[in-house]
């Protein structure tokens, strides 16, 4: 019997092979959690490439995306990281405030997580595509994200379903730990690339 690789069937199947290696060298890259930056933005990296037609190796590929973007992209998840936290901070002290400058302050607290979030669907994305200063990063990540509503409402729509189902569908948490990250990044790799080719 001979079996035909160029068949869908196979090309299904090693497609699938591949974003299951992919997905495991990512969470492998995450477990010194510094290099969680690093691993997202080699990520996207990938995805964007497979995205607009310029096939390869993916791990070769994402590992010498690590290595190239490794200072701007541990710049940028500290940044993340340390904002992240002090959202945190306030958010927990000014609920306990019940007076009128509370509510005022947690007001502007809830506008700018909002920015947070909405920044963060794009930042790791651009440092990959792009090289820009960090600055300029996070300015244009605000400025993709509310220019371009229906992309990043379809993005947070995207992480929102996989987390949501992580959490209600155990089944759903074998699949994210065999090729959920890197099937995630490749969904949203598709609207961020109707983004930015309006800039390249």
């Amino acid at each position: 019997m001979k079996f035909n690789i160029d068949s869908p069937v196979f090309q299904f199947l090693g497609t699938l092979a591949d974003f299951t290696l992919l997905n495991l060298v990512f969470l492998v890259s995450c477990i010194p959690v510094v290099t969680i930056g690093p691993a997202v933005c080699a990520l996207f990296s990938v995805v964007l490439g497979e995205v607009r037609g310029e096939h390869g190796d993916m791990v070769r590929t994402y590992m010498r995306a690590v290595k190239e973007n490794f200072r701007s992209s541990c710049f940028l998840a500290l940044f993340y990281f340390i904002t992240g936290a002090l959202l945190l901070f306030h958010f927990a002290f000014w609920l306990q405030m019940n007076t009128w400058m509370g509510n005022a302050v947690l007001v502007l607290l809830t506008f700018c997580t909002a920015l947070y979030v909405l920044s963060l669907m794009y930042a790791f994305a651009l440092n990959a595509r792009f090289e820009n200063p960090i600055r300029r990063t996070l300015k244009n990540a605000v400025l993709l994200a509310l220019s371009n509503p229906k992309q990043t409402v379809l993005l947070l729509l995207m992480a929102a379903a996989t987390v949501l189902l992580f959490y209600v569908n155990p089944f759903f948490r074998i699949l994210l730990v065999l090729f959920g990250s890197s099937f995630l990044a490749y969904c949203q790799a598709f609207p961020l690339t109707r983004v930015f080719r309006k800039y390249e």
